[in-house]
């Protein structure tokens, strides 16, 4: 056990993998929005201690921030989160004299601080860049202290551009002018202030159906036909200003089923051109709420996975780029966080408000006042729900290398350039768990034998109110690679970042023994990193391991479908064994092999023949799906051949062995071990 469990009573074990994914990425960060806090906290005296308090992982003193809890029996000081993306949020208010008709929302309004200034206040008018000088100064803030990546969002359009004549609900009613005005403030942003504006989001959940005036908050419905309008004037717009490497994000949804909806509608034929034209640099955002609750995958489940699935298949990165909830343990947050990067395996993961105006939702609660000359005042130290989030913004840090934990209570990352992973582990259960967490692709560095040590590590019980305090956790090697064990209490994170750990290059987790036999085997089995060298590259065993999860994969969605979670982790043992086939060929991640190596053609036949087998077993041997699977498989096989310099017969043997072991493991899967068919492929 850990020192901080000792004398606790161990009564669950839990285990998981974490496993390559293929092709690799890299985490892009963690962030939050700025706006309400933003306007509150950018003219302030303690501005820059709240900047660094979200966007350093410099240690705030309490006695700055709060200093009616500074004393000898209290913690001295938070850590800072270290956020490395903010979302500016561009505003559509006038000022009273400026707008006509209701100015806002009425009594409704949540306070001054949600009145966010937009830069043209009335129709065709002049812009005015010295507007929500809150929010500018706290953004320019964030880059001081590392800030890279500015996504510009807009939950409304300016107060004229809506049908009610106001930002506070209604629809939109002027989408060319809307785009415009977005393009204008992003090349001000860009050029004028300095900011690296990395995307423009232009919607906010602009399907719900709440968004109608008066409205406590800024927001606007905007239906399909004008999102694809908006979309398309938008990139002209950008584009017309230099802004080409700027990406639009859409369309913001509040929930993963509407956000497929919406991808799914704005494909379609009648604004499949305006999606065309952004879709060289664009970005799918969507929220984690169900309404205002969280998106939890037990009362939602597949839904976040076809989600994904509709963002490979476009190209463009998927991003969680809000949520928020009013559960202060950060039980909730550590859920919707370990679900979305399971499940959704997001690009990155942003927070909607950490400090809030007495609300639970904030991690930090404070009192902004009646008025902006107010100074703020923090109501509480902050809630356990902030340590449970700096778990994760501290420690999965931005440009690491993601793995895929096969149990939605574990989350890994590496960084190949330190020789370092890091990991966060949570307890979900309501009794104290010994949690096992395999890392079945690396090894200790410049180490050997089955050595176990103890490594520092970081707890957070929020149950008890023990914050963020040093624990330790065992790493051992078993079965030639490295595992953490370490004992959770109840609801419970721990976190850990081991040094001195190297990738394995190439080894495959099958261990079955399977050969190829006949005349040429050696080198149809082997991809080679050069030319010249006849010992290394992709082997028979590696191709096995890659056909076998294919084709498990393949069959279980064939009999269970796509959102069964057999399904899933079979698919994502296939991008495991990919990885670790990719590392024989040099191809450490976020590297993969070069297209001349002939590794794609290899993925692709060997994927082939999984889906052929399968689709063939499922519909039949006249299945067109089948048929065209088969195909495929010979073209790339003949791809591989020509890029891999085999000869003929080299080919066939590796052409017939991939072949053979897909139909063994779809018939495995179908009928039983005991079935002639399985034999008879084996």
């Amino acid at each position: 056990a850990s020192s901080s469990v000792q004398g606790a009573v161990c009564t669950t074990s839990l285990e998981a993998e974490a496993l390559l994914r293929y092709p690799p990425a890299r985490w892009s960060g963690w962030g939050c929005s700025l706006s309400w806090l933003g306007k509150a906290l950018g003219c302030c005296r303690e501005a820059e201690c709240w900047a660094d308090l979200l966007f350093s992982t410099r240690d705030v003193p309490v006695s700055v921030l709060w200093p009616n809890w500074a004393g000898p029996y209290m913690p001295p000081a938070v850590p800072g989160l270290g956020l490395s993306i903010a979302r500016y949020n561009i505003g559509g208010c006038g000022r009273p004299e400026e707008q006509s008709g209701h100015p806002y929302g009425g009594s409704k309004v949540r306070g001054w601080f949600a009145l966010i200034e937009g830069f043209q206040p009335v129709p065709g008018g002049e812009f005015d860049w010295t507007r929500d000088e809150g929010q500018r100064n706290f953004l320019h803030l964030a880059i001081e202290r590392g800030v890279d990546q500015v996504e510009l969002f807009a939950n409304a359009p300016m107060w004229w551009m809506s049908s009610s004549g106001s930002s506070f609900g209604g629809s939109l009613a002027q989408a060319d002018e809307f785009a415009n005005y977005l393009g204008e403030v992003a090349s001000q942003a860009r050029s004028g202030w300095g900011v690296p504006v990395r995307s423009v989001a232009p919607f906010n959940e602009p399907s719900a159906d709440w968004w109608m005036f008066p409205h406590d908050q800024e927001g606007c419905k905007i239906d399909l036909a004008q999102q694809a309008r908006v979309i398309a004037r938008l990139r002209d717009e950008l584009d017309q200003r230099g802004l080409v490497d700027v990406a639009i994000a859409a369309s913001d949804e509040n929930r993963p089923d509407h956000a497929i909806k919406t991808w799914q509608e704005l494909g379609r034929a009648e604004v499949a051109q305006a999606v065309h034209q952004a879709a060289m640099s664009a970005a799918l955002n969507v929220h984690a709420y169900d309404g205002l609750e969280p998106w939890l995958e037990a009362r939602h489940h597949g839904f976040r996975s076809a989600l994904r699935r509709l963002a490979t298949v476009a190209g463009v990165p998927l991003c969680v780029s809000e949520h928020g909830n009013g559960d202060i343990s950060g039980v909730t947050l550590a859920q919707v966080i370990l679900e979305d990067l399971h499940f959704l395996q997001p690009a990155s993961w942003c927070y909607w408000q950490p400090v809030e105006h007495h609300s639970t939702w904030g991690m930090v609660q404070v009192d902004f006042g009646d008025s902006p000359s107010s100074e703020p005042r923090p109501s509480s130290l902050p809630h356990p729900k902030y340590f449970v989030f700096a778990h994760f913004t501290r420690f999965l840090r931005r440009g690491m290398i993601m793995l895929h934990c096969t149990e939605p209570w574990a989350a890994a990352c590496f960084a190949p350039e330190e020789n370092s992973l890091a990991a966060v582990l949570t307890n979900p259960n309501s009794t104290q768990s010994r949690l096992r967490l395999r890392l079945p692709a690396f090894v200790p560095k410049g180490r050997g034998g089955a050595e176990r040590r103890r490594v520092q590590a970081v707890l957070t019980e929020p149950l008890r109110q023990r914050l963020f305090v040093p624990c330790e956790v065992e790493v051992q090697e078993a079965a030639g690679s490295l595992e953490i064990l370490v004992e959770v209490p109840p609801k419970a994170i721990c976190s850990v970042l081991l040094s001195n750990v190297s990738l394995i290059a190439g080894k495959s987790s099958v261990q079955d023994g399977t050969s190829m036999d006949s005349p040429g085997a050696a080198q149809a089995g082997k991809l080679r990193k050069h030319s010249h060298d006849a010992e290394s590259g992709v082997t028979v065993q590696m191709i096995s391991g890659m056909a076998r999860a294919a084709s498990e994969g393949a069959a279980h969605e064939r009999w269970l479908g796509q959102a069964d979670m057999q399904t899933v982790k079979c698919w994502s043992r296939w991008e495991h064994e990919c990885g670790f086939a990719a590392t024989a060929l040099d191809a450490i991640p976020p590297a993969v092999p070069q297209p001349e190596s002939g590794f794609s053609d290899l993925l692709e036949a060997v994927c082939a023949a999984a889906w052929g087998a399968a689709n063939e077993r499922k519909f039949g041997a006249g299945n067109l799906d089948a048929q065209q699977a088969w195909d495929r498989f010979a073209r790339h096989m003949q791809q591989l051949a020509h890029r891999g310099g085999l000869s003929e017969e080299t080919m066939q043997d590796l052409k017939w062995y991939v072949f053979n072991v897909c139909w063994m493991t779809v018939n495995l899967r179908w009928y039983g071990a005991s079935s002639t068919d399985h034999h008879e492929a084996s």
